[in-house]
């Protein structure tokens, strides 16, 4: 029987430990074969949840906290073979770069034409299994987050901060509507570059975030009431900390809002990662295209005719992934990136706003989870110069 453990791991660092204390890793993931930035990769302290994930760019850097000084970072991805070394070897480098080395199987075209009913076997499987597979019980999420607002090439606004969520079912499946009421977070600290001004000013784009969890969140490929109106293929296998991983593409030629989550999705397409030997789910991209776009989430209806600018284009792609940690998984991480370009009205101008937005799970609390009823819509919290001094973070782009 598995004993659900306290507190897994840390990775938010106190703030007792002063900044010339902290070891600092920095460098590069690259693709071995190809030379190319490897986005989205994991670069933690093996048997716990100390990390960070490496940028768009590829770089990353990793505060780690003198009593770990004795352990082995591990560098991760999904597709790759992973890398292993201690803590004190790489800190000895200036830069700690790293090339992973691609590990795709190929899969015959025969063996892929005889196995199309059987993908929807193994997405079904994969469903199935999540209560064995990710904790069904209250827990804490402590996460990094970062949001940005461009309008055209214009940085706007760009907040980042260390949030709270409490889930008080676990990862027991809901609708969206279901989980909204079963999830809460409060922000514990914020840094941006921008006062708040307006009520829109304190918002951020943590709900949207956190609706690409499709573990979680029912509406998207996982609905198995709508699977059957998904073209499923399985375009190859790879591998994941060392376990092989069907890699299923997923597209809904007619998409709705019960099978995606989105009110005006037009067309809907990604790709689930799933692992042989367990049927978890560790990664998932999507890509989607829409018609309008309501504020207030994917899902809600938008009254057009108070629109002062009409969408030309909307489109949005997003990449989650899980990890496994002792008995279960949990988020890791999840990027997310949407482009809107609008038309006014009556001036016929046009203008283009894109929004980027990442959480990467810090720490999970299982034992007396702390209660969060209300999600905080609105941030307003100071900046604590010494608090992010140590805090582990995603690197800007370079």
């Amino acid at each position: 029987m598995r004993k659900i453990v306290g507190i897994l791991a840390f990775l938010l660092l106190t703030v007792s430990v002063s900044a010339q204390e902290i070891i600092l890793i920095s460098g590069k993931v690259t693709d071995k074969k190809t030379g190319e930035a490897l986005p989205f990769v994991n670069v933690g302290l093996v048997g716990t949840y100390v990390g960070a994930a490496t940028n768009m760019d590829g770089f990353y850097e990793l505060r780690i906290s003198p009593k770990y000084k004795n352990k082995v970072i591990e560098i991760s991805a999904v597709g790759y073979s992973t890398a292993k070394v201690p803590v004190a070897e790489a800190a000895k480098q200036k830069n700690f770069n790293v090339q992973l080395a691609p590990m795709a199987f190929e899969v015959g075209e025969v063996e892929i034409l005889a196995e199309s009913r059987l993908q929807y076997t193994r997405v079904k499987k994969a469903v199935e299994t999540i209560a064995k597979n990710y904790l069904q019980t209250p827990f804490n999420y402590d996460m990094y987050y970062r949001g940005e607002l461009k309008s055209g090439e214009n940085l706007v606004q760009l907040r980042e901060a260390a949030v709270r969520l409490y889930d008080n079912k676990g990862y027991k499946r809901g609708d969206a509507y279901q989980v909204f009421k079963e999830r809460g977070y409060d922000f514990l600290e914020v840094r941006k570059n921008f006062e708040n001004e307006t009520l829109a000013d304190g918002g951020t784009y943590l709900d949207e975030l956190l609706e690409m969890d499709i573990v979680r969140v029912r509406g998207n490929v996982l609905n198995l009431n709508e699977l059957d109106d998904y073209k499923l293929k399985l375009e190859g296998e790879t591998e994941y900390e060392g376990d092989k991983v069907w890699i299923i593409s997923y597209e809904n030629p007619k998409p709705t809002l019960a099978a995606t989550g989105d009110y005006y999705v037009k067309t809907y397409k990604g790709k689930l990662y799933i692992k042989q030997k367990d049927y978890a789910i560790v990664k998932n991209t999507m890509e989607v295209t829409a018609t309008n776009y309501s504020p207030q989430g994917r899902s809600f209806y938008v009254e057009e005719s108070r629109q002062s600018y009409m969408p030309q284009t909307i489109s949005y792609i997003a990449t989650t992934i899980y990890k496994k940690h002792l008995d279960y998984y949990y988020l890791s991480y999840v990027a997310y990136q949407r482009t809107h370009n609008w038309q006014n009205k009556l001036t016929k101008g046009k203008k283009q706003e894109s929004i980027s937005a990442e959480l990467l799970v810090t720490k999970i609390g299982t034992l007396n989870p702390q209660v969060i009823e209300r999600r905080a819509y609105y941030e307003n919290k100071p900046y604590n110069a010494e608090f992010w001094k140590t805090y582990n973070i995603i690197r800007d782009r370079k």
